[in-house]
């Protein structure tokens, strides 16, 4: 059973210890015990014994432990020293953007930091130390014992998911008819029709294309409709500039995707509300992603022909008054993200049904029925999460602060709704070691376009 964990000899570890303690005496048992510890690290982590299926850390602050899984299975686990009062270690899912067997600190004064390996571009990191005490004690990395280090520094690749909980957490299986899952080939089907498919493929792709000329405006019934195009990023384009042909994504590319889905709170909803204007005439300037003063102007001449109070803000009033006006139908309350080798792939809205609740935060990864075949299943964790305040949410708070409580998965996904196109696209993508996490917060700031995956910094109500 997938949720079930193979882990070899570790229930017999404290009976092992306790007998060691009683027959050879304290000093020696801890000697014997130490050397045990090293020759396991050394036995999991030879770079004969690399796993093919997808790595996945899970540091528990609450314990100041790290375990290592590969796929759905422990491998080892390690003692680790979080961040201190102050520099409280940040909870949340994360992906090994750099490795340097080398580096120090350029926050605090050079020191060094061997065997790093970065989690944010804002200084947090795995690294070794020859302090690691049995409590929090750092800046807000994560220090390891030096041989541990050192090998998981040689068993790790880039893009290696860190998750970071309080509360000790492990990965459970889930299957949901909203999760993704690869095409799979009409029963019966032979090998040698090949050419009779490509035939297909062209005269359908052509009947497309005729459709498309014919119906530039049209808006698809059950599809994302020609007012949203699948985009590639969020970088500023120059309207002078020739449109740039969509990349090739089929499952010849056999990198991972990275799927994040979550509220429309930032700056692909300004952009979205910046073209709404100008295609009414309005006029808010470039497509940029920012609100400037000639957004600003635009929103008051907007809510004035509404009959709005003119405030120059973003709402979500304006909001819907906005996709009312232009035609693209109902607003929808979440945005899809998949990027692929720390670069944008595509974007595009997404509805979230009974959006005054919160969606909570989770994270799934796919990994391989069979090693080397294609067919998937999910694995899948719930981080505890307390969403802020924003008023382009519409999450609903009482006078407290307080929301209703966080879904588990399953009835998050429940409630996610993604147009048939986008899905059909993603299944055609996914492949084992791809990724998805769903939040209530919209794009993080350590999500960033200088390189890295989906970040998810979580605010777990205890602090509070």
């Amino acid at each position: 059973m997938k949720s079930e964990f193979l882990v070899r000899g570790v229930a017999l570890a404290p009976l092992a210890g306790l007998v060691a303690l009683l027959s050879v005496g304290v000093p020696e048992a801890l000697a014997n015990a130490r050397s045990a510890a090293e020759k396991n690290v050394i036995e999991w982590s030879h770079p004969d014994n690399r796993s093919e299926e997808p790595i996945l850390m899970i540091v528990s602050l609450d314990n100041q432990t790290i375990r290592v899984f590969s796929g759905d299975k422990l491998v080892t686990t390690s003692n680790i020293s979080s961040g201190k009062d102050g520099h409280r270690t940040p909870t949340g899912v994360f992906s090994i953007l750099e490795k340097r067997r080398h580096h120090k600190s350029n926050i605090y004064s050079q020191a060094p930091m061997p065997y790093m390996q970065r989690l944010t571009w804002s200084g947090i990191a795995l690294h070794e130390s020859d302090s690691v005490p049995d409590q929090p004690a750092s800046h807000g990395c994560v220090r390891l014992p030096g041989e541990f280090a050192r090998q998981l520094f040689g068993y790790t690749d880039i893009g290696a998911h860190v998750v970071i909980v309080g509360a000790e957490q492990s990965p459970f299986a889930i299957t949901h008819n909203n999760l993704f899952y690869p095409p799979v080939e009409p029963a019966g089907e032979v090998a040698g029709d090949q050419e009779e498919k490509a035939k297909e493929a062209s005269l359908v792709e052509q009947a497309s294309l005729n459709v498309a000329g014919a119906a530039t405006d049209a808006q698809s019934e059950g599809d994302m409709g020609a007012d949203y195009a699948l985009r590639s990023g969020l970088g500023v384009k120059d309207p002078g500039e020739a449109p740039k042909k969509e990349p090739e994504l089929s499952q010849e590319t056999p990198d991972p995707v990275r799927i994040l889905i979550t509220r429309r709170t930032g700056r692909e909803l300004v952009r979205d509300i910046q073209a709404m204007l100008n295609e009414l005439g309005f006029n808010a300037g470039k497509e940029d992603g920012w609100m400037g003063p000639a957004t600003s102007r635009a929103i008051i001449r907007f809510e004035k022909s509404q009959e709005l109070d003119p405030t120059g803000t973003l709402s979500l009033e304006v909001a819907r008054k906005l996709h009312e006006a232009s035609g693209r139908g109902p607003f929808k309350s979440g945005h899809i993200y998949v990027r692929r080798n720390f670069k944008s792939v595509f974007d595009a809205p997404v509805g979230i049904s009974e959006p005054e609740k919160p969606l909570g935060a989770h994270f799934l990864t796919a990994l391989a029925e069979t090693p080397g075949e294609d067919e998937i299943y999910w694995q899948s964790l719930s981080l505890p999460d307390k969403p802020q305040k924003s008023f382009l949410s519409e999450i609903v708070f009482s006078e407290d602060g307080q929301t209703s409580v966080s879904p588990d998965i399953a009835q998050a996904l429940d409630r996610i709704d993604i147009p048939l196109k986008i899905r059909e696209r993603i299944n055609g993508m996914i492949v084992a070691g791809s990724s998805l996490a769903i939040s209530d917060e919209g794009l993080s700031r350590e999500t960033t376009d200088r390189g890295t995956d989906f970040i998810l910094v979580t605010r777990p109500p205890e602090t509070d």
